[in-house]
């Protein structure tokens, strides 16, 4: 490990092929954050059913000058990369990345291990990757900060679960930054998936801001301009690092345990249609792009929601989030299944809502958009 480690201290230098293009170099990054750092976040837009996504850029991973964006997703956790936007298709197969007889791949400030895991998303998609490692240059122009040597997953095979056709990790991004602060980090090897976590877990903060995130509302982004779902710039949505002074207004929820992990629900009550749920466990995801899912314990309730039934969640803290189902942007299910046991809203919420994730501290924290 000494030799590999040393070969990626060479390997971080800069090209000068990285100025010649613009872009900004590594070294221009931000280490250590002693005040909240802005970043661009990239809107994408399904104009006939409405499904939103949000996209985080990535200009840097080790050495190797890239331009991806992956999904922005409250979701889940762990950065995943489509293997083939990143290696050489030569080194990508579908029983794993190609490394041969080494104990590991070395290419561009990346090393890429022998150890192999699975992610689920959705309940319906499952990938296949290789656990690797790579300081990371997250954001554009706008704003961006840089990791320490942080895991992350490289996706070699995905299948849909039901059918077993192939799954690409998605159509219109190069993978899923999962920002949940679930799982802790892990001193030295990663070998379980459940210890790939957060990138923004990475990142080195000062003494007068707490590590975490802060989501501005959506409804900042002019979406009607929005015309597919590639994404495209738009403005600082996000912010890295959390003052005390950003936490004013906010509602906060201490983060869910089970077994010594932290999860991103947050408790409360759910009604609709003079009905009540209590307790229910909310998932406030931004990688759902359109509606959500509510559990309902009674078997005998299920299917999709007629349009404009009207749906409330109130949390044990008293935030207050109501909504109409329709047929679109927020169409809405129920699902009796225990392993279904969290509800789940999706992208829509934060249209009207800041969100914060605070790592230190492992609250959730909700605000409603005071323009509105």
């Amino acid at each position: 490990m000494n030799r590999l480690f040393g070969v990626i201290l060479v390997l971080c230098f800069l090209s000068v092929e990285a100025m010649a293009f613009g872009f900004p170099e590594a070294k221009d990054s931000i280490e250590s954050i002693v005040s909240p750092v802005r970043i661009n976040l990239m809107p994408g837009q399904n104009r006939k059913t409405l499904g939103r996504r949000l996209y985080l850029p990535i200009r840097y991973i080790g050495t190797a000058k890239v331009k991806l964006k992956v999904v922005f997703d409250t979701g889940s956790q762990g950065l995943i990369l489509d293997a083939k936007r990143l290696l050489p298709a030569s080194l990508v197969a579908d029983t794993g990345i190609v490394i041969g007889d080494k104990d590991s791949l070395v290419l561009n400030g990346i090393t890429v291990t022998r150890i192999k895991t699975k992610s689920r998303y959705g309940g319906t998609r499952s990938y296949a990757g290789n656990i690797a490692y790579a300081s990371i240059v997250i954001g554009d122009k706008m704003g961006q900060v840089r990791t320490k040597r942080m895991p992350f997953i490289l996706v070699y095979h995905g299948i849909y679960d039901l059918t077993g056709k192939p799954a690409q990790v998605d159509q219109h991004c190069d993978g899923i930054a999962g920002v949940s602060s679930g799982g802790e980090m892990k001193a030295g090897l990663v070998l379980k998936r459940e210890n790939v976590v957060s990138p923004f877990n990475y990142l080195s903060f000062g003494n007068r801001v707490e590590a975490g995130f802060i989501l501005a509302p959506l409804d900042r982004v002019k979406w009607e301009r929005v015309s597919s779902m590639e994404g495209k710039s738009a403005v600082p949505l996000l912010t890295v690092g959390i003052t005390e002074q950003e936490k004013e207004g906010f509602v906060l929820h201490r983060q869910q345990t089970l077994n010594g992990r932290f999860y991103p629900y947050v408790k409360g009550i759910i009604s609709y249609s003079g009905l009540v749920i209590s307790p229910s466990y909310v998932l406030f995801d931004s990688g759902n792009p359109a509606g959500g899912v509510i559990y309902e314990p009674d078997t005998a309730k299920k299917g999709r929601l007629n349009a404009g039934v009207a749906i409330r969640f109130v949390s044990d803290e008293g935030a207050i989030y109501d909504y109409a189902a329709n047929n679109s942007d927020y169409k809405t299910t129920l699902d009796s299944r225990k392993s279904k046991s969290v509800s789940i809203i999706g992208i829509s919420f934060f249209l009207e809502h800041s969100f914060m994730l605070n790592y230190s501290s492992h609250t959730i924290g909700i605000k409603p958009d005071p323009a509105l």
